[in-house]
């Protein structure tokens, strides 16, 4: 697991992140609480989505909705860090399952929804 001062800082100083979300409202309230946080935002809605964006602009971090149709936990984690091709990415997993549920799933953070910003935080920071 890479800590939040391994990643690259950009020129602009700020942190990119990449949220796959189908959920236009629950998108919006992560989009808010990110911005906040000063971080710099990007939504993706589907499972192709998130791998073109993860190989072709590499974020700071990915939250990844479990419950996106057509993605699964595992799987879809494999894909997204074959994709990063070794780089730096932190790896959150958004879910209404318990956190247990994941414990064999190469993520760096579970964040159980509904959540607070202060456990955003903690899931982009620890």
């Amino acid at each position: 697991m890479a800590a939040i001062g391994d990643l690259p800082v950009r020129s602009d100083g700020s942190r990119r992140v990449l949220i796959l979300e189908d959920q236009p409202d629950l998108a919006a309230l992560f989009t808010l609480q990110l911005q906040a946080l000063g971080w710099s935002v990007d939504q993706v809605c589907t499972e192709a989505e998130v791998l073109e964006a993860a190989s072709s602009r590499p974020p700071d971090a990915i939250i990844i909705d479990t419950l996106v149709p057509a993605t699964t936990g595992q799987p879809l984690v494999e894909r997204i860090r074959t994709g990063l091709a070794g780089r730096p990415c932190r790896l959150i997993i958004s879910t209404i399952y318990e956190p247990s549920d994941f414990a064999g799933v190469d993520v760096d953070a579970v964040l159980a929804l509904p959540h607070h910003r202060a456990a955003l935080e903690y899931a982009l920071l620890a």
